[in-house]
C-alpha cells in the first residue's frame, strides 16, 4: 500500500499542467488533496482504499471517479469547486454526502451506508444511482430537475428502502426497479392517451422524517412521495 499524496508528488512534480490525473488502481491509500495541481478537469481515483479527499482551493475539475475506495462521507466547500459535472462515489462506505457542485448532472453514489441523500440543491442534476443504500429512506430532489424513468441509467432506486414512488404517469417499485406506466385514456379522444413518462422532480421519496422538517419543506413547495402515498 502506497499514501496517495507521495505517490502523487513522486509520479507528478509538475502537476500543475495536467488536464487529466489517473491514479486508479494503485493500491493507494489515505488521502489526496492536489495541493500542486491547478489545471485537472478529471480525475480518476478508482479501486484504491482512499479515505479521504479534500482540497483548499478552486480547480476545475469536471469529472471525478472514487468508485471502490474507503469514503465514509464527502463534500467539497461550494466556493472551492462549481465546475464538477459528473462524479461516481459507488462502492464506498458513505454514510453522508455534503455539498458537492451546482454544475453537478451526473450522480453515482450506489453500493453505500446512505439512509438520507438531499439533492435539492442540484438543479441541473439529470442522472442519479442510489441504487444498493439497503438504508435509503429519504431522498430530496430539486423542483427543477427531472428523470426519464424509463432508462435505469439515468434513474435507479432499487434496493433501496424509499417504497414506491407513485406519480400521475407511473409507478416505481425502488425494491426491484420494476416500473409500470399508467395508461390514462380520454374519454372525448379515445386515440389521444398519455405518453408522458417523465418524472418532474419537486418532491421527498421517503417516509423518515419529523414533523417540523415536512412542514419547513412543505411550505418552500416540495411534495413527500413514498409508501405508496402522495400529498403536496
Amino acid at each position: 500500500m502506497v499514501d496517495a499524496n507521495q505517490y502523487i508528488n513522486q509520479h507528478y512534480p509538475n502537476g500543475k499542467d495536467i488536464k487529466e490525473l489517473d491514479t486508479s488502481k494503485k493500491n493507494l491509500t489515505k488521502a489526496i488533496t492536489l495541493d500542486n495541481f491547478n489545471s485537472t478537469t478529471r480525475l480518476n481515483a478508482s479501486f484504491n482504499q482512499i479515505s479521504t479527499f479534500m482540497i483548499k482551493r478552486q480547480l476545475p475539475l469536471e469529472i471525478m471517479d472514487f468508485s471502490h475506495n474507503l469514503l465514509t462521507n464527502f463534500s467539497i466547500l461550494p466556493e472551492l469547486n462549481s465546475t464538477i459535472q459528473k462524479i461516481n462515489l459507488s462502492h464506498n462506505y458513505l454514510s453522508v454526502i455534503g455539498p458537492i457542485s451546482d454544475q453537478l448532472t451526473h450522480l453515482d453514489v450506489s453500493n453505500n451506508n446512505l439512509t438520507n441523500l438531499n439533492l435539492s440543491d442540484y438543479v441541473h442534476l439529470t442522472s442519479l444511482d442510489c441504487s444498493k443504500n439497503p438504508n435509503l429512506t429519504t431522498l430530496i430532489l430539486s423542483l427543477n430537475s427531472y428523470f426519464d424513468p424509463k432508462d435505469l441509467s439515468n434513474f435507479d432506486c432499487r434496493e433501496t428502502n424509499l417504497g414506491t414512488i407513485n406519480t400521475t404517469s407511473f409507478t416505481i417499485e425502488c425494491y426491484n426497479g420494476i416500473r409500470s406506466v399508467i395508461t390514462t385514456l380520454d374519454t372525448n379522444n379515445p386515440s389521444k392517451q398519455s405518453t408522458d413518462n417523465k418524472l418532474y422532480i419537486g418532491i421527498i421519496i421517503g417516509m423518515d422524517l419529523n414533523i417540523d422538517i415536512l412542514v419547513d419543506l412543505k411550505i418552500k413547495g416540495y411534495y413527500l412521495i413514498g409508501c405508496g402515498e402522495t400529498s403536496g
